[in-house]
């Protein structure tokens, strides 16, 4: 079951191989095997959108087995948003089915001459025409190929008009609102024609173990089940960290001018949508956590518009960030990018941008074509969110150009413009005041990331004594501190790229700040019961950081951005505006003395390139290897 597919669309070749133990020891699978296929497959100075590009799709290395929340699976190439390390991932039952179809990854490269889509099944992979379901939205044409395929069940990865017309932060979608969101995957599909990915399978993934594993799965579903955050996310989902970021003065409000969004309160609460909106919760693939929601707009301009979500991303991105304070705007847009198969990240925070320049004269009707970008103007959302899937006026101009579109509109307005690595600032993120978040975020290796980067645990005041009991080592309880917070954001880099390799989903983890959930401990419990190895925890920590020096290394080859792309945004340097963290802010200087902290306890260099002698402990020294 652990197979990998060479899939060329040029030539509608596909070339089966075995990966071998070695591999899946050093990388596991997911992220991290995907970041090996990368480094190895991907031919130098390969423009994103060219066919050379390597396109990967990668199960984690135990999604689909029996334990609690193994669903996710991850997509990886060179990044036609940021010409760096691409990579996201998602949930829901594809990654499962996927090897239910008899693959961990699938490795794809070159064009196809006509809109096409793969289906993959029992082992066996066909090159379909998809001419008849180009040019349908995300929701269409998982409708159509159903229909096509006579099979409600099949699994389908596929691109919207967003990813069709290479707007360059398009993402892939799954089911309704499951995204594969960052770094424009999505674009890539369409460069290469790629419609969708189908995939249905009556294979089964087997345990070393099947005693074990059962034993493993009771312990681990009572674990996550007890916890305090367990009813809280089964009935609100992500939303509910709305109400803590916004009180808690840690929000972007209005392109991050301001932190605390007062026109929210009795406004946009998780409630609000549970008693108006809501009809239905949902689960991936073996989760007990049912986070997720469908929805529908029974009243108002907006009757009708239904989907599924949104989680809070959505929610502080089309809020706080564009000044709105309407849950029927945030849900309306939330169909719309879905549909559409476009990233709620970079569209939020370019649509702040765009309203921030608005604000300030820079930009007038004159380059808006009449459109008033006034903050929480419902018609000038939804009409940018237009312009940018159809690549038509200012809209897709960005959406051609993402943190280009500064050169483009000129007149100052990069000052306002917040990225990383060529990525947009996350448009629901704002953690100046942190100090373990703000580090870990900011040195990603994709751009500022909260999925790789956020530090839950230093935010609950939890009291030193437990910290240095899970981290071991002294780690300061303010937030604001900085003791022990370069290895508190290390630690955390290492722990959300084993968990995207394996495919659990963060939230059954102490990611989200839950002490009672899953770790390194439980991980190697699972591993060992599936692969019948003897993995301990401080092997699968080393792992993790194998995986993260080789992304830092193809970030490194293919955009040559050391320790500048490692510095927070502008605004997280000038102090918050509002209460209740009115005036924190990080200390430039300070955070610089950090950042060299960070990089001598990776054995990096002081230019943010990894040292020999690190690559050499970690095996990477003969990278790329071609081990397959």
């Amino acid at each position: 079951m652990n197979r990998i597919a060479f899939i060329n669309l040029s030539t509608q070749q596909v070339m089966v191989k075995d990966i071998p133990e070695e591999l899946l020891r050093r990388y596991l699978g997911g992220d991290g095997l995907n970041a090996y296929l990368l480094f190895n497959y991907l031919p130098l100075d390969t423009d994103a959108l060219s066919p050379d590009n390597v396109l990967i799709f990668g199960a984690g290395m135990l999604t689909g087995h029996c334990d609690v929340s193994l669903s996710r699976f991850q997509i990886t190439a060179k990044s036609p948003e940021t010409g760096g390390f691409g990579t996201s991932n998602a949930g829901g039952f594809f990654g499962p089915e996927l090897r239910f179809a008899g693959f961990q990854h699938l490795v794809i490269t070159g064009k196809a001459r006509r809109p096409t889509y793969l289906w993959v099944h029992d082992g066996e992979i066909e090159f379909k025409d998809a001419s008849f379901v180009w040019s349908k939205d995300v929701y269409e044409t998982q409708q159509l190929l159903m229909a096509k395929m006579s099979n409600p069940d099949i699994q389908i990865a596929t691109i919207g008009c967003g990813g069709e017309n290479l707007v360059r932060f398009a993402c892939v979608m799954h089911g309704l609102k499951r995204a594969a969101g960052r770094t424009g995957m999505g674009c890539v599909m369409g460069s290469k024609m790629l419609k969708a990915v189908v995939v249905k399978g009556s294979q089964s993934v087997n345990a070393y173990s099947p005693e074990r594993m059962k034993d493993v799965f009771d312990k681990h579903l009572k674990q996550v089940t007890s916890t305090k955050l367990y009813p809280v996310i089964s009935r609100y989902g992500t939303l509910t960290i709305f109400a803590i970021q916004n009180e808690g003065g840690q929000i972007p409000v209005m392109n991050h001018q301001y932190n605390y969004f007062e026109a929210a309160e009795e406004n946009l609460e998780d409630e609000i949508f549970e008693e108006r909106y809501k009809t239905k919760t949902l689960a991936c693939f073996s989760c007990p956590l049912r986070c997720s929601h469908r929805y529908r707009i029974k009243y108002g301009p907006y009757q009708g518009v239904w989907g599924e979500g949104p989680e809070y991303y959505m929610m502080a991105g089309f809020g706080p960030m564009v000044g709105n304070n309407q849950w029927d705007v945030i849900l309306a847009a939330n169909d719309l990018i879905n549909r559409y198969g476009l990233d709620i990240g970079s569209v939020g925070g370019y649509i702040g941008w765009l309203m921030e320049l608005w604000q300030r004269g820079i930009l007038t009707e004159r380059d808006t074509g009449g459109s008033n970008l006034k903050w929480g103007n419902p018609d000038a959302i939804m009409g940018l969110i237009n312009q940018m899937a159809h690549n038509e006026g200012l809209g897709g101009m960005v959406g051609q150009s993402a943190s280009h579109a500064a050169e483009e509109i000129g007149k100052g307005s990069d000052r306002y413009l917040y990225q990383q690595r060529g990525l947009m600032h996350e448009c629901s993120v704002g953690n100046r005041a942190s100090r373990a978040t703000a580090l870990a975020e900011a040195t990603t290796n994709r751009g500022y990331d909260h999925l790789r980067g956020r530090v839950a645990l230093e935010f609950f005041g939890i009291p030193t004594e437990a910290l240095a009991k899970i981290f071991g080592r002294p780690i300061a309880s303010d937030f604001r501190a900085w003791e022990g917070k370069p290895y508190m954001a290390m630690w955390q880099q290492h722990f959300t790229t084993v968990i995207d390799s394996l495919g659990y989903c963060k939230f059954a983890t102490v990611w989200p700040g839950s002490t009672g959930n899953l770790t390194y401990k439980e991980f190697a419990e699972t591993i060992n019961a599936v692969t019948g190895w003897d993995v301990t925890p401080q092997e699968l920590m080393v792992t993790g950081e194998r995986i993260w020096n080789l992304e830092r290394m193809i970030v490194l080859r293919e955009t040559g951005i050391g320790r500048e792309g490692d510095i927070p945004p502008r605004v997280y340097f000038e102090p918050n505006k509002l209460e209740p963290l009115k005036g924190e802010k990080l200390d430039r200087e300070e955070y610089e003395a950090r950042l060299d902290e960070y990089y001598e306890l990776r054995g990096w260099n002081k230019d943010g390139t990894p040292k020999q002698e690190t690559l050499a402990r970690l095996k990477l020294d003969e990278e790329p290897s071609h081990l397959i």
